[in-house]
């Protein structure tokens, strides 16, 4: 019996990511408004019954693509050892910017819209706003930075956090509004030395 339920909760694992691949696949040649449940289903070659069965909605999906390892990136810049705190921070703001192109550009257009208006939802087990999210992991980079004494303790860490996760954000709609023309993850050397290494040069610790 044990087995049985092993063998039903792998299956059901494999239904989900098959559905939300054909999501993936779909969404991104036809763009997120072309798309139909029925559509996905088929593709995934599920009943609509099924699809259902996992998602409430077909913007769920869109959540679903967003958790990759997209909501662990501050934790992995956090863990870097060998890289000063500038240098963290541009990893962070590239692989931020890379991971959303990966994704797709209608995808990412979809994103936006579903997160004009904040709903709070699982993040890493925790209820939160995918904006206050984001807003916390900036913190969590630059506190990083005042922990291991490269940035004063007096350094205004929720401000600047505000500031630069702002920018980050404008380089993606950018990406989005320009049909692509306007890479993100292409200007991420030129945003840490225009705007990111200013804004923090006064709070630096120089070693």
């Amino acid at each position: 019996m044990e087995k049985k339920g092993k063998i039903r909760q792998i299956r059901a694992v494999e239904t989900r990511k098959r559905i939300v691949a054909a999501a993936k696949k779909l969404i991104t040649d036809n763009g997120f408004e072309n798309v139909s449940i029925e559509e996905i289903a088929r593709e995934a070659a599920v009943s609509t019954g099924s699809f259902y069965t996992y998602f409430k909605r077909k913007e769920d999906i869109i959540e679903e693509l967003n958790q990759l390892n997209f909501y662990r990136l501050a934790e992995i810049t956090n863990e870097i050892k060998d890289k000063d705190l500038n240098d963290r921070l541009k990893y962070y703001c590239h692989e931020f910017l890379a991971e959303i192109e990966r994704v797709g550009i209608e995808i990412c257009r979809q994103w936006i819209r579903n997160n004009i208006t904040p709903v709070s939802m699982a993040i890493s087990d925790k209820e939160s706003t995918k904006y206050d999210h984001d807003v916390r992991a900036m913190e969590s980079i630059l506190e990083e930075g005042v922990r291991r004494g490269e940035l004063a303790g007096d350094t205004p860490v929720a401000e600047l956090a505000l500031f630069l996760n702002a920018q980050l954000y404008g380089l993606m709609v950018a990406w989005c509004m320009s049909d692509a023309a306007v890479v993100g993850s292409e200007k991420t050397d030129a945003f840490c030395e225009t705007i990111m290494k200013p804004a923090l040069a006064q709070y630096m610790i120089w070693r």
